[in-house]
């Protein structure tokens, strides 16, 4: 019995120091103390090549408690470096030659895209994502309605990096949510592709010493067709394209009562959609349906809601106006031919709520 416990004692003892080795991290500071985290690109196109900037977060500013804006005393916590090069490749070089720390892309959440490099295509973007071991596929993809590096410029006043802003666009669904894998995807495949754009305005902020700013929104959607930005849509086209993949949440629609005239306003909790190509032939019919929940939030109407005629009245309106908007993203994107050829294609729509 004496003999037998020590022993069952220092095998404990072998596990816990055994099990000390699975709790890997980092053994020192140094590695991270090394390291410049990038969390957007901004990629624009010049005369010479593309102007890369890159966003890094600033260590050395990051303190605890801390609110967003421009500090005088500690500054913005967060800086950008910009270089120009043949390709983005050299343009990642010279900001790396100019910087303490090693570059890493393991932490960027998206890469913003100025017009006219993508109207120039993308390939290279894409080549550059694919080639980079540290690059995360899932990062978000905008376009910009100008020039990329335009969006460095905007006050960050509710958030305390820029970074905070487009993950809330994505978090909250407000516009379409394309990654880089969907870009990679369609570029192998073949297909096009729709990216969210974003907008740049002037607007008065009362809380800021400069009360005019630029403004940072959403807008519509950039249609790709080889790569290449061939056309874009509205902001109501856009939503349309939202119906279609069943990413529609938190949107609202008015409808008009058939008994008064008066508005009704609904809000859209969340959709489902389903897809269904059919081939017959030469010809392709295509098959979307639907299916969302709306609850009623405001109303001017005295419309009776108790009745099940009237209720029924609504759920057609409602889903009328979702056809309208289908039909305008399906048709905007078939005037450049994307997807499919109008010739030898016809869409069926059907829709279902429930309110």
């Amino acid at each position: 019995m004496s003999t037998i416990l020590p022993w069952r004692v220092a095998m404990l003892y072998i596990v816990a120091f055994l099990s000390c080795f699975g709790l890997t991290g980092c053994w020192s500071s140094v590695e991270l103390n090394n390291r410049s985290f990038v969390r957007i690109i901004f990629l624009d196109k010049v005369i010479d090549g593309v102007e890369v900037t890159l966003s890094f977060p600033l260590a050395n500013r990051l303190i605890p408690g801390q609110s967003g804006g421009t500090g005088e005393l500690t500054g913005k916590p967060y800086t950008t470096v910009t270089k120009t090069g043949h390709d983005i490749g050299e343009a990642y070089r010279l900001i790396q030659s100019d910087l303490s720390r090693r570059i890493t892309f393991g932490q960027t959440s998206f890469v913003v895209i100025g017009k006219e490099f993508a109207k120039a295509g993308i390939s290279q973007v894409l080549e550059f994502i694919s080639r980079e071991p540290r690059f995360h596929i899932n990062t978000n993809v905008y376009i910009a309605p100008g020039k990329a590096k335009e969006i460095t410029t905007i006050p960050i006043i509710f958030e305390r990096f820029p970074v905070d802003i487009l993950l809330a666009y994505s978090r909250e669904l407000v516009t379409l949510d394309t990654t880089a894998k969907d870009c990679l995807a369609a570029s192998y495949y073949g297909g096009d592709m729709l990216i969210p754009m974003l907008k740049v305005e002037t607007k008065a902020i009362p809380s800021e010493k400069k009360q005019v700013q630029n403004w940072l929104g959403t807008d519509g959607a950039a249609i790709f067709k080889n790569g290449k930005l061939v056309n874009t849509l509205t902001t109501y086209e856009m939503r349309g394209a939202m119906w279609i993949l069943g990413k529609m949440r938190d949107a609202e629609i008015t409808v008009i009562a058939s008994t008064d005239g008066k508005p009704l306003d609904f809000m859209i909790n969340q959709s489902h959609s389903k897809i269904k190509p059919i081939i017959e032939g030469d010809q392709i019919t295509i098959h979307i349906h639907c299916k969302a929940d709306a609850s009623l939030i405001s109303s001017q109407s005295t419309i009776p809601l108790q009745d099940p005629e009237q209720i029924k009245n609504l759920e057609d309106s409602l889903e009328e106006l979702v056809k309208i908007r289908i039909k305008k993203a399906i048709e905007s994107s078939q005037k450049v031919g994307a997807r499919e050829n109008r010739s030898s294609c016809r869409d069926h729509y059907k829709t279902a709520g429930n309110h």
